[in-house]
Protein backbone atom coordinates (compact mmCIF):
# COMPACT_ATOMS: atom_id res chain seq x y z
CA UNK A 1 0.00 0.00 0.00
CA UNK A 2 1.11 3.33 -0.50
CA UNK A 3 1.25 6.48 1.77
CA UNK A 4 -1.02 9.38 1.43
CA UNK A 5 0.62 12.39 0.09
CA UNK A 6 0.59 15.17 2.34
CA UNK A 7 0.80 18.30 0.75
CA UNK A 8 3.77 20.32 1.36
CA UNK A 9 2.33 24.20 1.53
CA UNK A 10 -0.58 23.39 3.23
CA UNK A 11 1.41 23.67 6.90
CA UNK A 12 2.88 27.43 6.04
CA UNK A 13 -0.40 28.60 4.07
CA UNK A 14 -2.13 27.54 7.54
CA UNK A 15 0.96 29.34 9.20
CA UNK A 16 0.39 32.70 7.54
CA UNK A 17 -3.46 32.93 7.83
CA UNK A 18 -3.20 32.19 11.59
CA UNK A 19 -0.96 35.43 11.24
CA UNK A 20 -3.37 37.51 9.43
CA UNK A 21 -6.00 36.71 11.39
CA UNK A 22 -3.93 37.42 14.40
CA UNK A 23 -2.88 40.68 13.65
CA UNK A 24 -6.97 41.20 12.83
CA UNK A 25 -7.43 40.14 16.44
CA UNK A 26 -4.73 42.73 18.13
CA UNK A 27 -5.82 45.64 15.87
CA UNK A 28 -9.17 45.02 16.90
CA UNK A 29 -8.55 45.12 20.57
CA UNK A 30 -6.51 47.73 20.05
CA UNK A 31 -9.23 49.90 18.04
CA UNK A 32 -11.40 48.93 20.63
CA UNK A 33 -9.12 50.04 23.50
CA UNK A 34 -8.55 53.36 21.84
CA UNK A 35 -10.87 54.30 19.35
CA UNK A 36 -12.86 56.62 21.85
CA UNK A 37 -14.10 60.31 21.08
CA UNK A 38 -11.20 62.22 22.19
CA UNK A 39 -12.38 65.84 23.54
CA UNK A 40 -10.82 68.84 20.82
CA UNK A 41 -9.51 71.65 23.16
CA UNK A 42 -10.71 73.95 19.75
CA UNK A 43 -14.49 72.70 19.98
CA UNK A 44 -15.36 76.05 22.43
CA UNK A 45 -13.45 78.52 19.72
CA UNK A 46 -15.21 76.67 16.68
CA UNK A 47 -18.63 76.78 18.27
CA UNK A 48 -18.01 80.52 18.78
CA UNK A 49 -17.27 80.88 15.05
CA UNK A 50 -20.01 78.91 14.00
CA UNK A 51 -22.51 81.04 15.76
CA UNK A 52 -20.92 84.33 14.66
CA UNK A 53 -21.17 83.23 10.91
CA UNK A 54 -25.01 82.40 11.43
CA UNK A 55 -25.73 85.54 13.11
CA UNK A 56 -23.93 87.21 10.34
CA UNK A 57 -25.66 84.96 7.97
CA UNK A 58 -29.50 85.35 9.46
CA UNK A 59 -28.58 89.11 9.19
CA UNK A 60 -27.56 89.34 5.74
CA UNK A 61 -30.59 86.85 4.66
CA UNK A 62 -32.83 89.26 6.66
CA UNK A 63 -31.34 92.13 4.86
CA UNK A 64 -32.42 90.83 1.60
CA UNK A 65 -35.76 90.06 2.45
CA UNK A 66 -35.34 86.16 2.44
CA UNK A 67 -36.63 85.00 5.47
CA UNK A 68 -37.57 81.39 6.08
CA UNK A 69 -41.15 80.52 4.36
CA UNK A 70 -41.29 84.75 3.45
CA UNK A 71 -39.00 85.19 0.51
CA UNK A 72 -40.93 83.52 -1.87
CA UNK A 73 -42.63 87.27 -2.97
CA UNK A 74 -39.06 88.79 -2.95
CA UNK A 75 -37.73 85.50 -5.31
CA UNK A 76 -40.51 86.46 -7.32
CA UNK A 77 -40.01 90.06 -8.21
CA UNK A 78 -36.18 89.06 -8.73
CA UNK A 79 -37.53 86.52 -11.53
CA UNK A 80 -40.10 89.39 -13.10
CA UNK A 81 -36.95 91.38 -13.03
CA UNK A 82 -34.80 88.93 -15.05
CA UNK A 83 -37.16 88.11 -17.37
CA UNK A 84 -38.32 91.64 -17.84
CA UNK A 85 -34.62 92.37 -19.00
CA UNK A 86 -33.49 92.39 -22.89
CA UNK A 87 -30.94 89.96 -23.57
CA UNK A 88 -27.68 91.96 -24.95
CA UNK A 89 -24.68 91.18 -27.36
CA UNK A 90 -21.55 90.30 -25.12
CA UNK A 91 -18.36 91.93 -25.47
CA UNK A 92 -16.49 89.28 -24.12
CA UNK A 93 -14.77 86.87 -26.95
CA UNK A 94 -13.56 83.31 -26.80
CA UNK A 95 -9.89 82.65 -27.87
CA UNK A 96 -9.69 81.24 -31.17
CA UNK A 97 -13.40 81.51 -31.89
CA UNK A 98 -14.16 83.13 -35.18
CA UNK A 99 -15.53 86.54 -33.40
CA UNK A 100 -12.25 86.64 -31.65
CA UNK A 101 -10.09 86.16 -35.44
CA UNK A 102 -12.49 88.97 -36.83
CA UNK A 103 -11.45 90.81 -34.58
CA UNK A 104 -8.14 90.37 -34.30
CA UNK A 105 -7.76 90.93 -37.81
CA UNK A 106 -9.56 94.11 -37.86
CA UNK A 107 -6.78 97.29 -37.49
CA UNK A 108 -7.00 98.79 -34.38
CA UNK A 109 -7.66 102.95 -34.35
CA UNK A 110 -4.51 104.82 -34.21
CA UNK A 111 -3.66 106.04 -30.94
CA UNK A 112 -3.82 109.88 -30.35
CA UNK A 113 -0.79 111.66 -30.77
CA UNK A 114 0.70 112.57 -27.86
CA UNK A 115 0.55 116.10 -26.52
CA UNK A 116 3.71 118.46 -27.59
CA UNK A 117 5.88 119.13 -24.83
CA UNK A 118 5.86 122.74 -23.78
CA UNK A 119 9.14 124.38 -22.99
CA UNK A 120 9.67 125.49 -18.99
CA UNK A 121 8.82 128.92 -18.06
CA UNK A 122 11.63 131.35 -17.91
Amino acid sequence: MSETATPTRAPGFFWMLTVFFGFAALAAVLNALFAGERPNPRNSVRAANTATIKEAQDKNLERLGLLPGQSAATLAKGLALVQASKPTTSTIAVPGSPTQLKQASQSAAPAPAAPAATSPAK
